[in-house]
């Protein structure tokens, strides 16, 4: 940390700063190992002080497991003024930013990115992008319209429904709640 902000401070200030990742940032200020709770509160609290005193933005960049929890301790997130989550799954082109935690602002927001030959660009119509491969015939699917905080999205929602020789069918959904669906069906 101490060799960045000596970097840093070299020649023009910067307006930002992205640190990626802080589970791997180290400080002479603090006696552990790269990672450890000490270890990345001291780093991030040198960050913050560094932004508070210059104006620059600062932008930590933490990772996530495969399970989709943070990597490392959480301490930082309750430290910072805003947590995003930059999401996406390999075999789609489409990214979504997530807002968490927004100090100065509404969480609950995304905003709709799309990786191309020319980078990444913003979608503005989400929608277009969800529902671009659907087949307007498809047996078992409808269109929902939800909202992704104050942005209205309209998704496919599929259904694999097959006869049962039991009494009472299986019902399993991914993605949400069992017992709501039950309560649906009722």
């Amino acid at each position: 940390v101490e060799d960045i902000l000596a970097t840093i401070a070299d020649g023009k200030r910067p307006d930002l700063v992205i640190l990626d990742s802080i589970q791997t940032l180290w400080t002479d200020l603090a006696d552990s190992a790269p990672g450890t709770v000490t270890q990345v509160r001291a780093a991030a609290q040198a960050m913050i002080r560094y932004a508070k005193s210059t104006g620059a933005a600062i932008v930590l960049v933490g990772h996530v497991t495969k399970e989709g929890q943070i990597a490392g301790p959480r301490v930082v997130e309750h430290m910072v003024d805003g947590v995003l989550y930059f999401e996406g799954e390999g075999n789609h082109h489409f990214r979504i930013l997530r807002t968490v935690k927004n100090r100065f602002g509404p969480t609950d927001e995304i905003g709709v990115f799309e990786m191309s030959d020319k980078g990444l660009r913003e979608v503005s119509n989400p929608s277009e992008l969800f529902l671009g491969e659907r087949h307007a015939k498809s047996p078992g699917a409808a269109v929902f319209a939800g909202m992704e905080g104050t942005r209205p999205v309209l998704v496919e929602i599929q259904a694999l429904v097959a006869p049962s020789s039991l009494g009472t069918p299986r019902r399993a959904v991914v993605g949400w709640d069992g017992a709501r669906l039950s309560m649906v069906l009722a």
